[in-house]
């Protein structure tokens, strides 16, 4: 006796089964008994299957879009040698603070007019005068490698 197995799309993350929007293959009754009337999932007909295909597509094509873009911020922000920030120094090279992730957005703000979120900017720990290398993930694929340079602050 064969176990019968039913096509569902997902509305919801499920845990060991699939995401939102995915197509999953499931026994009959988990599907009729749990996943349905539950609203987790719904049963996939050629109607479903066919829209599942075109929301498929318009997500590529957005993503793609947003690679594109992704790709045009990281030549802008590398053609630019570097940034420069100015804080004030107490003994020798050290900065009073330190340079945050919010600094570094609004300095690349000022310089270029591109938004970037504070959350994307990976920097190293700055306690001293000297040029940093800094990491901004504009997309999961797409990084741009820029350099900071902090300046002692001229009184």
């Amino acid at each position: 006796m064969s176990k019968k197995v039913i096509t569902v799309v997902l509305k919801e993350n499920i845990r060991k089964l699939g995401k939102s929007n995915n197509l999953v293959e499931v026994s009959a009754g988990y599907a009729r008994n749990f996943l349905v009337p539950n609203k987790m999932a719904t049963i996939a007909t050629s109607g479903i299957l066919k829209q599942q295909k075109f929301y498929a597509a318009v997500k590529e094509e957005k993503l793609k879009v947003a690679k594109e873009d992704a790709k045009k911020i990281q030549q802008l922000l590398e053609g630019i040698e570097k940034f420069s920030v100015t804080k004030k120094t107490g003994d020798g090279q050290n900065i009073f603070g330190s340079v945050t992730e919010k600094e570094i957005s609004q300095i690349i703000k000022n310089a270029t007019n591109i938004d970037v979120e504070k959350q994307k900017i990976f920097l190293p720990e700055i306690k001293t005068v000297g040029i940093y290398n800094i990491e901004i993930k504009l997309l999961i694929e797409v990084t741009a490698n820029v350099q900071l340079q902090v300046l002692p602050e001229l009184n």
